[in-house]
């Protein structure tokens, strides 16, 4: 395969020519497709995490090499070789894991005066520390807006997604988390929220402290405990109480997908935030095949589903997509 006809599928930059060269080509060469899967995920990581261009030229063409190579060592260092000309602000690339911290600051959209927000983009992993001490790990493709209410004495952050705090407590001015119709009230709290849109449900996780969760009228719903999980399910107006294990809450936040017997469907759903791919079943079935195990993020999609295929027992196939995510058909 040449190079620059590559550099060019991946850029966006090819013909309608080179388009039929390359795709012919895949088509009739596993072994370069299943490479070229590999090169798609790290070049899409590497654009999420920065608008700006990835090697070019004799640059491009050494690392396409190195990973054709097939080592697993090499393929990550080239990984990280790949993030660092992409001209990512913090990084963190390795063999055993990685986790990519970047934070986007704008406050523009929030009209509150002091208002700030930050996004975690897909892939990454953002951590904010504010002036108080309170901390924040904000997961990928997640949105938080915070302000200090100094009118009411609290402080609020408003999240989308899912984050783990690590609260700097004050009796006189609370930290308070918004998300989904809910609000989570620190007592000295450590706890995990998670509240993705498309999830149709509310995850509040207590890892130590005291937190109440509240209906956005103030009315208190449940006093959680450490080691328990509140799950509020929106559409059906009711709450659950779970038993929660530390180690699962700060596995996205080390790096690793760490799964205790899952849905494949909610497993996907995860893959598509990090990896910004689609999942699609023909077999309805597969939906509730359960997993458990660990995995790190920093593997490819791909290697992520071959291990989840060997252990649940299905097929796939991959819609090829330029200017939108691929589709993973699962059967």
């Amino acid at each position: 395969m040449r190079e620059n006809l590559l550099l060019n599928i991946l850029s966006g930059d090819a013909t309608s020519e080179e388009k039929e060269e390359f795709y012919c080509h895949l088509e009739n060469n596993d072994k370069e497709r299943e490479l070229f899967y590999e090169m798609k995920s790290l070049w899409l990581r590497a654009s999420a995490l920065q608008k700006k261009s990835v090697p070019h030229g004799s640059e491009f063409e050494e690392l396409w090499g190195k990973i054709k190579n097939r080592d697993r060592k090499t393929v990550w260092l080239t990984g990280r070789l790949l993030l660092r000309y992409a001209a990512i602000a913090v990084l963190v690339f390795s063999i055993g894991g990685a986790v990519g911290y970047f934070i986007a600051n704008n406050s523009a959209e929030y009209p509150a005066a002091g208002t700030q927000k930050y996004t975690a983009t897909r892939g990454s992993v953002s951590i904010i520390e504010f002036e108080d001490g309170t901390k924040v790990w904000l997961n990928s493709e997640s949105k938080l807006a915070f302000c200090e209410d100094v009118k009411n004495k609290q402080r609020v952050a408003e999240l989308t997604g899912e984050a783990y705090f690590e609260i700097a407590h004050r009796d006189d001015f609370p930290f308070m988390v918004k998300a989904g119709g809910l609000v989570v009230r620190d007592l000295g709290t450590t706890f995990n929220v998670k509240a993705y849109p498309e999830d149709k449900y509310v995850e509040t996780s207590l890892v130590e402290g005291e937190a109440d969760i509240l209906t956005n009228a103030g009315k208190t719903i449940v006093a959680l405990k450490p080691g328990e999980s509140a799950v509020y399910f929106s559409g059906e107006n009711k709450i659950e109480l779970r038993t929660i294990a530390d180690n699962v809450l700060s596995a996205w936040r080390d790096g690793k997908f760490v799964v205790r017997d899952q849905r494949l469907e909610d497993i996907f759903k995860e893959l598509s935030r990090w990896y910004g791919i689609e999942f699609r079943f023909e077999n309805n079935k597969l939906r509730d095949y359960r997993f458990t195990g660990n995995i790190k993020k920093s593997t490819t999609a791909l290697h992520v589903l071959k291990v989840l295929k060997a252990a649940t027992d299905f097929n796939y196939s991959i819609v090829e997509n330029i200017d939108k995510p691929d589709i993973v058909i699962v059967y």
